[in-house]
């Protein structure tokens, strides 16, 4: 006699068939984090980082004063990460770090001054967020990298490769019918 499947297995069929489709796997994913004593400020603006490269980061990523970087580099091949930013804060000042997975460069800089969306919105008379943007992936336009040296074209490649490309056939550009332009 045949044996019945029961609970769990049918649960693991389900599972399989909901994996990601192939272009969603491929496409860049990121960790955004911040590490060390960081300010309130440093924190709200990993948050915001982390709304910008929505929809292929870890929007919701609990981080504990215990993880380590190891322990985002263990589970990062399971979750197709590619990128991590991280955000640190030290006496001499803020620091932005970009590091491609598992053993890519990573590339170092300082942060001079930065705006928070919060403060982005209370200056607007009108305030609104809308939701549907941060649905899509980001559109970088790197014209002004056009410099002299190996540094340059790292730096464009890194950000660059930080997004998943655009097909113009399918990613059509839909005006919103409540946004200000129209």
């Amino acid at each position: 006699m045949g044996r019945k499947k029961g609970r769990c297995v049918k649960k693991n069929a389900v599972t399989k068939e909901s994996l990601e489709p192939e272009h969603l796997v491929k496409a860049p994913h990121s960790f955004v984090i911040h590490r060390g004593n960081c300010s309130k400020d440093l924190q709200d603006l990993t948050k915001d980082f982390r709304q910008v490269m929505e929809p292929f980061t870890a929007s919701a990523l609990k981080e504990r004063k215990n993880n380590t970087i190891k322990d985002f580099l263990s589970v990062a091949g399971y979750l197709h990460v590619s990128h991590m930013m991280s955000f640190t804060e030290t006496d001499a000042g803020s620091y932005f770090r970009l590091s491609r997975l598992p053993r890519g460069p990573t590339l170092t800089f300082k942060i001079h001054q930065y705006s928070l969306s919060r403060d982005v919105r209370s200056s607007l008379r009108k305030q609104f967020v809308i939701e549907k943007a941060f649905q899509q992936a980001p559109l970088i336009v790197l014209n002004s990298f056009s410099g002299e040296g190996m540094h340059m074209k790292l730096m464009a490649t890194m950000f660059q490769n930080m997004f998943p490309t655009i097909n113009i056939t399918t990613n059509a550009i839909k005006i919103l019918p409540n946004s200000p332009d129209t």
